[in-house]
């Protein structure tokens, strides 16, 4: 089986969802837990584990892209498919 991510031991943590290691598909951003009751999370650009570069984060592209479909998250709502890697992988 291939890992998503770039080792087992990032996959492992991502999905155990107990690391404090985060993936946010939408963005494509990797993070680690800030533990104050909240979801916030410190972006990281390399893995913990074997060094790998992680992939750049499409945040950007991901407001840039909703802007071009005139599209207001906050009073619009988001589109399904941008709640995850969708917006992006069906390209």
């Amino acid at each position: 089986m291939k890992n998503y991510h770039c080792c087992q031991n990032m996959n492992d943590a991502i999905n155990s969802g107990e690391s404090g290691v985060v993936f946010v598909s939408k963005f494509r951003e990797y993070g680690l837990k800030i533990f104050d009751g909240g979801t916030s999370y410190l972006e990281i650009h390399f893995c913990p584990w074997c060094g790998s570069r992680l992939p750049d984060s499409l945040r950007e592209e991901w407001f840039d892209r909703l802007d071009s479909l005139n599209i207001d998250p906050a009073v619009d709502g988001i589109p399904e498919d941008f709640l995850s890697d969708l917006w992006f992988s069906k390209k």
